[in-house]
């Protein structure tokens, strides 16, 4: 296959990946319960109420404890575009491989759906923002893929990742900065170690920017 084909392949394959959030939104997310946590803390961290999380999960009081899993049906759901906090997916540096928006490949003009940032294979990756996992595992063509869903109206898109380093389950709550996994050796040896972060808000592709400060 030449070079520009399989570009637009990968393109198509996240646009592809993006519908299987949809099809993984009744998951009911669940988050789990870290030292230092109170009732009003998650409920503030997640964009509830202490009285939806107690309603959620049965619970007659405010004793929650360390490791214990809770439902939370309306996380991250009453939040505005500008609640949303980002920071950087992965360790700053690392050029561009390939940006937003249509690039040149050869004599082709292609629409690239994120932006491909030079990294080493094994590169810690983490959650840009607080969200739900709501897909993590392979796709074809393209490998392991996360996709996390923030509130706002804001999807992430993260690939690839190595199967042995997921930390990530789908319907689990993540966390802004928990680690999600590492980069992935690339499949074809003449492709550049690297990260695809993609942003999408209403399910269309936006700039990245705001991952990559």
């Amino acid at each position: 296959m030449k070079p520009g084909a399989v570009v637009l392949a990968l393109v198509v394959t996240y646009c592809v990946i993006c519908c299987v959030a949809v099809a993984l939104a009744q998951e009911t997310p669940r988050y789990t319960v870290r030292k230092g946590d109170s009732l009003s803390l998650v409920a503030k961290k997640l964009g509830t109420s202490v009285a939806h999380l107690k309603r959620s999960n049965g619970l007659k009081n405010d004793v929650i404890h360390v490791g214990q899993d809770l439902s939370v049906p309306d996380a991250f759901k009453g939040l505005k575009p500008g609640d949303v906090r980002w920071s950087r997916p992965l360790p700053k540096g690392g050029r561009t491989v390939r940006p937003f928006g249509n690039y040149q490949q050869g004599k082709l003009v292609l629409p690239s759906t994120g932006a491909d940032i030079a990294c080493a294979a094994g590169t810690r990756v983490t959650a840009p923002a607080s969200g739900i996992v709501r897909h993590a595992g392979a796709m074809d063509g393209v490998g392991i893929v996360v996709i996390l869903e923030h509130g706002g109206s804001y999807t992430s898109v993260l690939a690839p990742l190595d199967a042995a380093s997921l930390a990530a389950q789908p319907g689990q709550i993540v966390l802004r900065g928990d680690v999600l996994g590492a980069t992935a050796t690339p499949e074809s040896a003449s492709e550049e170690p690297h990260l695809h972060v993609e942003l999408r808000r209403n399910d269309k592709a936006v700039a990245p920017d705001r991952l990559l400060k």
